[in-house]
C-alpha cells in the first residue's frame, strides 16, 4: 500500500513538472514574438520617415521666391541674354548697300561687247565733259573714247540712264556715249546709252569750275547714227552693243587749267 502510494506521489510529482516545464516555455516563446513584432513594427517606422518628425511641412516655393527676388530677375536677364529679340531694336541702322547683279542688265548685254575702263581721274577745260578711255580698245589703231557729259545743275544723286529725259541725246542731263576709232572730233562707230544708273557722289568747286566725282554701274550701250552737223545721234535698229559693269571717275583734284 505504502509503495503504491509512493509511485503515485512520484507520477504526480513527474506530471507537475511537466506541465509546470510546457507553461514555461509557451511563455518564453510568447514574449520572444512579442519582441520581434516590436522590432519590426519601429523598423517599419524608421523607414518610413528616417527623420521621425512626422510634423514636418514641405517647403513653400512661393516664400522662397519672395524671399530671393533677385534670383527671378536674374532669369529673367539671362533669356533676354540668350539671343531672343527683346524689342529694343536700332531704327537708326540703315541697310548696307549690296551690289546684287541687276537680271535686266544680264539679260540685255548678252550678245553685246564687255569693255573695261580705267578709272577716269583727268578732267576737260570744262565741267560738264569728262572723257575716259578704252582699255583693251575694241575698235582699230586709233582711241577708243567714253565720253560722259553732265547738264544743267549738277549735284550729287543718283540718275536712271536710258529713261525720261535722258531717254534721247537732244534731252539728257546725263549723258554717256562711246565713240570708237575717234580722230580729229569724229569716230568710226558711235554708241549712246539705253540702260544703267549714274551716282554723283561728290561734286566740288575747283577754282570756278565743278569738279566730280561718281559712277556708272550696269552700263549699256547701243549703235547710233548721227546726223552731218553731229547735233543729234540716234539708234541703228539691230545695231551693235557694247556694255559695262561699272565705269568710275574723280576729277575733283584736277585743276581748273587742264585743257581739255
Amino acid at each position: 500500500m505504502k509503495t503504491s502510494n509512493f509511485i503515485e506521489k512520484i507520477f504526480f510529482i513527474l506530471l507537475f513538472s511537466a506541465l509546470a516545464c510546457f507553461v514555461a516555455c509557451s511563455s518564453s516563446n510568447e514574449e520572444d514574438t512579442t519582441d520581434t513584432d516590436t522590432v519590426s513594427d519601429e523598423d517599419s517606422t524608421d523607414d518610413a520617415d528616417p527623420t521621425g518628425d512626422t510634423d514636418s511641412e514641405p517647403a513653400d516655393d512661393t516664400d522662397t521666391a519672395q524671399d530671393n527676388p533677385d534670383t527671378t530677375t536674374d532669369n529673367a536677364d539671362s533669356a533676354d541674354d540668350s539671343g531672343e529679340p527683346t524689342g529694343d531694336t536700332d531704327s537708326d541702322t540703315e541697310p548696307e548697300p549690296t551690289d546684287e547683279p541687276d537680271p535686266e542688265f544680264e539679260q540685255n548685254a548678252e550678245g553685246c561687247t564687255m569693255i573695261e575702263v580705267p578709272k577716269i581721274t583727268m578732267g576737260g577745260a570744262y565741267a560738264d565733259e569728262i572723257n575716259g578711255y578704252l582699255s583693251p580698245a575694241i575698235g582699230g589703231n586709233a582711241i577708243d573714247i567714253i565720253k560722259i557729259y553732265l547738264m544743267g545743275n549738277i549735284k550729287e544723286g543718283t540718275y536712271e540712264l536710258g529713261t525720261g529725259l535722258n531717254e534721247t541725246y537732244m534731252n539728257c542731263e546725263q549723258c554717256v556715249m562711246v565713240w570708237v576709232d575717234a580722230e580729229l572730233g569724229t569716230a568710226d562707230e558711235y554708241y549712246f546709252q539705253t540702260h544703267g544708273t549714274l551716282t554723283i557722289t561728290e561734286v566740288k568747286d575747283v577754282e570756278g569750275i565743278i569738279r566730280t566725282a561718281g559712277e556708272i554701274r550696269n552700263l549699256i550701250l547701243k549703235q547710233a547714227e548721227t546726223n552731218e552737223y553731229m547735233s543729234d545721234f540716234t539708234l541703228i535698229p539691230d545695231g551693235k552693243c557694247i556694255a559695262a559693269e561699272i565705269v568710275e571717275w574723280d576729277t575733283t583734284n584736277t585743276p581748273n587749267n587742264s585743257g581739255d
